[in-house]
């Protein structure tokens, strides 16, 4: 992929994102790149002829550059998926699930960027409506995932699941996860639910603390419509978009969960692998490797393409 114009979205909570930001805009200027950055990152970075709207980097970005940790990278990846720009995350954070470099790593990250070396991942995104009285009062995209839940009290709700129309069943417990399979190492993974690889089109039904011995996640596809409706004799229900965004629901109301129209894109660095990121990011203890395990890997993806 071909990159002159670099967007560069900053968390300005991680210490080290200040230094490593005015490295990488430097780093631009020095192999005719151009960077640009929002006015708050500018402005916490000293580069204020650097600033413009989110509009124009939408508009004008061939790749964005995340600098923090997961969140920021959803974050990022909401934000620019519309317009198709591709998203470089570089962890800041602690774990860095969905992000393609560490730190140490940034020099080398930028120079395969400048020839050319990486590819891009396209991962579903999800879009949430909330339906009340009949009415829509909310939309929200979600590259993880979308969660019904409880609020503070320890009084469980009920959420009725339809797919298509047709009744699935109905959970009671703290709440749901739908999650995508890029979400699928995320909450849902820790509330039971199956892990996948982000290149399948699915959607995953993970119920939380279900009171039932019954329930189970469930995986349907990517082109099937999840209704949910919320049952509860209180009001303190919420619906959470990647864990950053939240929405106040009330009884009755229902979230009606698809497919959206685009994908997210996500940048991979060469001899990247799903399956090395798994073994290497949730492992508990020491993992013996096989032979040239590296090799492996690069021979897996020479037959995967852009996902």
């Amino acid at each position: 992929m071909k990159v002159t114009n670099v967007a560069l979205i900053v968390n300005k909570e991680k210490a080290p994102a200040r230094e490593m930001g005015r490295f990488i805009v430097t780093y631009c200027r020095e192999h005719g790149l151009n960077a640009y950055l929002l006015p708050v990152d500018a402005a916490f970075l000293g580069f204020p002829d650097l600033a413009t709207s989110l509009h124009n980097l939408r508009q004008t970005a061939d790749l964005v550059i995340s600098l923090g940790g997961d969140g920021t990278l959803l974050g990022a990846a909401r934000l620019f998926a519309e317009a198709g720009v591709p998203v470089l995350g570089i962890n800041l954070g602690r774990l860095g699930f969905l992000t393609a470099a560490e730190p140490e790593q940034l020099e080398q990250a930028l120079a395969q960027l400048v020839q050319g070396r990486c590819s891009v991942d396209e991962r579903t995104l999800l879009k949430a409506v909330i339906r009340r009285r009949g009415q829509q009062v909310e939309e929200s995209l979600a590259l993880n995932d979308v969660v019904i839940t409880k609020g503070a009290f320890a009084r469980i709700i009920a959420v009725s699941c339809y797919i298509n129309g047709e009744y699935l069943t109905t959970y009671p417990g703290d709440g749901i996860i739908v999650a995508t399979a890029t979400g699928s190492t995320a909450y849902s993974l820790s509330a039971g639910g199956p892990i996948l690889n982000p290149a399948l089109d699915c959607l995953i039904i993970t119920p939380i603390c279900p009171h039932t011995l019954s329930a189970r996640s469930i995986v349907i596809s990517g082109q099937e419509t999840l209704r949910a409706t919320v049952s509860s004799d209180h009001g303190d229900i919420m619906l959470t978009v990647d864990g950053q965004k939240g929405y106040p629901l009330e009884p009755e109301d229902s979230i009606v969960v698809t497919k959206a129209p685009f994908r997210a894109r996500l940048i991979r660095l060469p001899g990247q692998c799903f399956y090395r990121i798994l073994r290497t990011r949730l492992q508990d203890t020491p993992i013996v490797e096989g032979p040239d395990p590296d090799q492996r890997c690069k021979e897996g993806e020479e037959g995967e393409g852009t996902e």
